[in-house]
């Protein structure tokens, strides 16, 4: 009984490495509606093939037979699993209760019991042959239980058929394209197995109906999957554009991500990942407390978070959607408002009440207390004057990450505007370290002379001696940064605090709008202002070091 590869097993057997992909395939799949089915069916169908494939190797009759058996064994399944695929396909899951599943599987159970007492009754099928050879196939002549188990078989196909068309023809143009394939699919076994009944095999004796399957599988896999067609993207674009959506990540329903877009992938840090769940992004939380959220990305663009459950025409899930819409207008004047409206009356209250005590002064008390009343006065006037005149710059503040951005020699920049500055400061030494060729983008380069002013200010009158910035402009990381290196005490921590936060608090709040604007300003150029205090100091806590950092877009970004 010796074994030998042959050229019809060889073919077997690359039938079989289809099989292995496609189930790999279908396997990364299996959380898709249909996955497991047709994986069960890939396996069950490629287990025969291989068995079969090994059978066409042998030159003894028996075991020959006992290889056949085996391969009529693994396909009295099929029939009850393409009945099941096509019952999940169509949307009827409530057809597969375990009643009727327990009546499907009497016939196969019948037929492999059949198969496996054929050696004593017979009625499945006899062996005319007395010897074989490798490469050839025992001759064998069916019995009434196999053609009954044949019909059985052929009704099941009909029936699975009849189904596909209905779907196709009573849902979308999308579902009508995959129904036509999956109608498609069990043509070529068909007609092989048909050919081999009739004698008219392209091979004596050989059934290659285990072979033509892989075509089944192919166009099976290819329909569900790789065409894109029972995938959420498809169902998915069309609600998101309905809903005008600026970004899209598409998910099935296990919430793993099967499609993300360029914006999406630009605005969350890290990135979806097609294949991987959507909670191992920024994405946190369930999907329900996704929704109605607001995400910030690069460039300090806001994006509103909606999270529709996609369902196609059938009223079957098939995932969601998450679109971002992008609401950078909104969110920004939403937040100047909020800003300026706190500043404004906290500021306001004070000053006030300082006014009205020095005031009172001047009506009661002596010439002395009064000119220094009047002094006081005139400060807190000049105060609530540059506060007006901050919240006028906010209102006029536009978002114009929608113009056009254009670049600029950040050094002869900003040393154009220290220039300026320099003559309102005459106490404050401010020093330029440029770097050559230091080209930033920027959307409003008047802006940001805004928020280069406002520093100097901010660094400027919190020193009550001489003070030294030294104001230092670097190519780093792909940007440019300005520096505003100081000696005097800095921005204070609860400043820079609030500014991270992002939104103001009774209890954390700035002292008025100059960071708060410069913020807005290095933000509407596509910029980041942030805080350096890396250096030690021995002021006190609330003294840290008072580096502050503009990061700018280049043009290469």
């Amino acid at each position: 009984m010796a074994w030998e590869l042959t050229p019809i097993s060889a073919v077997g057997f690359a039938a079989v490495a289809v099989y292995t992909a496609l189930g790999l395939v279908v396997w990364g799949h299996r959380d898709a509606r249909c996955g497991y089915e047709v994986a069960a069916t890939i396996g069950v169908v490629g287990c025969s093939a291989l068995s079969y494939s090994v059978q066409l190797g042998f030159d003894s009759v028996s075991a020959q037979v006992s290889w056949w058996r085996l391969t009529f064994l693994l396909s009295t399944a099929v029939p009850l699993l393409w009945l099941v695929f096509v019952a999940r396909y169509a949307g009827r899951p409530q057809w597969l209760t375990r009643r009727r599943l327990g009546v499907l599987a009497v016939e196969p159970l019948a037929a492999g019991t059949a198969a496996l007492t054929n050696y004593v009754h017979g009625f499945v099928w006899r062996v005319q042959s007395v010897t074989v050879s490798p490469g050839s196939a025992i001759e064998i002549t069916f019995g009434p239980l196999y053609y009954a188990h044949l019909a059985v078989t052929y009704t099941a196909v009909a029936v699975g058929v009849t189904v596909l068309l209905l779907v196709g023809v009573r849902q979308s143009l999308v579902y009508w394209r995959q129904a036509a394939f999956l109608v498609v699919a069990p043509i070529p076994p068909l007609v092989s197995n048909i050919a081999f009944l009739l004698g008219a095999s392209p091979i004596p004796n050989v059934d290659v109906t285990p072979f033509t399957f892989t075509v089944t599988g192919v166009v099976v896999v290819y329909s569900l999957y790789w065409s894109d067609l029972l995938e959420r993207t498809p169902i998915a674009r069309r609600q998101a554009f309905d809903a005008m959506g600026d970004g899209l990540v598409t998910l099935n329903s296990a919430g793993v991500v099967v499609d993300v877009d360029d914006t999406a992938a630009r605005v969350l840090d890290p990135a979806p990942e097609v294949g991987r769940p959507i909670e191992k992004t920024s994405l946190d939380g369930s999907l329900a407390e996704l929704d109605g959220t607001t995400v910030v990305g690069g460039n300090n663009l806001a994006y509103d978070i909606r999270v529709s459950a996609l369902t196609d025409e059938r009223g079957g899930d098939v995932g969601y959607a998450v679109a971002l819409r992008n609401i950078t207008e909104r969110h920004r004047y939403q937040q100047r408002l909020e800003v300026a409206n706190r500043v404004l009356r906290h500021n306001l209250r004070n000053d006030m009440n300082v006014v009205r005590g020095y005031a009172e002064t001047i009506d009661s008390e002596e010439e002395a207390n009064a000119e220094r009343a009047a002094t006081a006065i005139l400060d807190r006037t000049d105060d609530l004057l540059a506060v007006g005149e901050k919240a006028r710059k906010v209102s006029e503040l536009d978002d114009s990450h929608r113009q056009t951005p254009t670049t600029h020699d950040m050094t002869e920049l900003v040393a154009g505007i220290v220039n300026r500055t320099a003559r309102d400061y005459p106490d404050v030494s401010l020093s330029i370290d440029g770097t050559a060729g230091a080209e930033a983008t920027l959307t409003n380069s008047g802006s940001l002379g805004t928020a280069i002013r406002e520093v100097i200010e901010l660094l400027a009158v919190r020193a009550s001696d001489e003070v030294e910035i030294h104001i230092v402009i670097e190519c780093e990381d792909g940007g440019v940064t300005v520096r505003f290196d100081s000696e005097g005490p800095g921005i204070p921590a609860v400043e820079r605090e609030t500014l991270t936060a992002g939104s103001e608090s009774p209890l954390q709040h700035a002292d008025g709008l100059g960071l708060w604007l410069a913020h807005w300003c290095v933000t509407e150029n596509g910029g980041d202002l942030c805080f350096d205090t890396g250096a030690e100091r021995t002021d006190s806590e609330d003294s840290e070091p008072a580096c502050v950092v503009f990061c700018l877009p280049t043009s290469g970004e």
